[in-house]
C-alpha cells in the first residue's frame, strides 16, 4: 500500500511540475486552468475523485458514468499547493455545447419537472450560450482547515468568475449538497438562489441536494454590498496575489471561447 501512495504521489508531482513549468511562481499556492484533454485535468480529476468517495461513496466508475458525456465541454480549475506539488482543490465547469448541461439534465428525472417549467418559474431571461455549470467543488482533506478552506475556494471561484467575465457569462447553474450550499452561501455573499417549487431531495449519494441559480449581475451588486473585500476578490480579481498564483484569465477565456460552439438562444432547449 506504502508503494502504491508513492507512485501515486510521484505521478501527481509530475503533472504538477508540467503545470507550474520550469521556475515556481512565489506564491504558496497556484490556480491552473486545463481543458478535459490536458493531463493536467488529471489533477483536479484525482481530488474530485478522492473527495466524492469519502463524502457520497461515487466510486471512480460512477463518476466517469455521470461525466463521459460533458467531458468534451468540460474545463478544470485546479489549485496546487507549490511547496508540495500535489493538488489542494478544484471545480468543474460544464460549458454550454450540444451536449447541454448536466445540473439541468438531472432535474427532471430526480425533481420531476420538466426543466423548462422549473426555468421558467424563475423569468424567461435564459440565454443557454451565456449559462454555465458549476458541476463539481472539491476540497482535499488536508486543506479543508478555515484558513486553507478559505484559500483553496476563493481562489477557485475568483479564476472561475474572472474567465466568466470575460466570455460573457450571464448566470450559473448548479446542484449542490446542502451543507455545501450554506458554506457557500455564508463565504461568498449569498449568491444562489432556490427555483421555485424544488426542494433539497438525495442526489447522487447526497442525502439531501437542491439545484440553484446564480445571476452575474446580482451576485455583483449584492456582494459589493454586503462584502467590499470579497467583492475585490472575486469581481475585480484583486487580493490575493501575496498567497495565491492566478492563471492568464485573457489566455483561459480565449481557450473556452474557442471550445464553445455557436449556439442559438431562441427557443433552443435549455436542458
Amino acid at each position: 500500500m506504502t508503494d502504491e501512495l508513492d507512485l501515486v504521489r510521484e505521478e501527481l508531482g509530475e503533472l504538477a511540475d508540467d503545470l507550474i513549468g520550469p521556475s515556481p511562481p512565489t506564491p504558496a499556492f497556484g490556480v491552473y486552468t486545463c481543458l478535459s484533454g490536458d493531463s493536467g485535468a488529471e489533477l483536479a480529476r484525482f481530488v474530485e475523485r478522492r473527495v466524492f468517495l469519502d463524502a457520497f461513496a461515487n466510486t471512480p466508475g460512477l463518476l466517469s458514468a455521470e461525466y463521459e458525456h460533458y467531458e468534451p465541454s468540460s474545463i478544470f480549475f485546479v489549485v496546487l499547493d507549490h511547496q508540495r506539488r500535489v493538488p489542494a482543490g478544484m471545480m468543474r465547469i460544464i460549458l454550454p455545447s450540444p451536449a447541454g448541461l448536466k445540473s439541468l439534465h438531472d432535474i427532471e428525472p430526480v425533481w420531476g419537472e420538466p426543466v423548462d417549467a422549473v426555468l421558467a418559474r424563475v423569468d424567461g431571461a435564459w440565454d443557454l450560450g451565456r449559462l454555465w455549470d458549476l458541476a463539481t467543488l472539491a476540497v482535499n482533506p488536508e486543506y479543508r482547515g478555515n484558513a486553507a478552506l478559505g484559500l483553496v475556494t476563493q481562489g477557485l471561484l475568483q479564476s472561475v468568475n474572472q474567465v466568466a467575465l470575460r466570455c460573457g457569462l450571464l448566470r450559473y447553474v448548479t446542484i449542490l449538497d446542502v451543507a455545501v450550499l450554506r458554506m457557500l452561501q455564508w463565504k461568498i455573499g449569498r449568491p444562489f438562489h432556490a427555483f421555485p417549487g424544488i426542494e433539497p431531495r438525495s442526489y447522487l449519494g447526497s442525502a439531501a441536494s437542491v439545484p440553484m441559480w446564480c445571476d452575474m449581475a446580482l451576485w455583483d451588486a449584492s456582494l459589493a454590498e454586503r462584502d467590499e473585500t470579497m467583492h475585490h476578490v472575486l469581481f475585480a480579481g484583486t487580493g490575493l496575489e501575496p498567497v495565491l498564483f492566478a492563471p492568464d484569465w485573457d489566455a483561459t477565456a480565449a481557450r473556452v471561447r474557442a471550445l464553445m460552439p455557436a449556439i442559438p438562444t431562441n427557443g433552443a432547449p435549455l436542458g
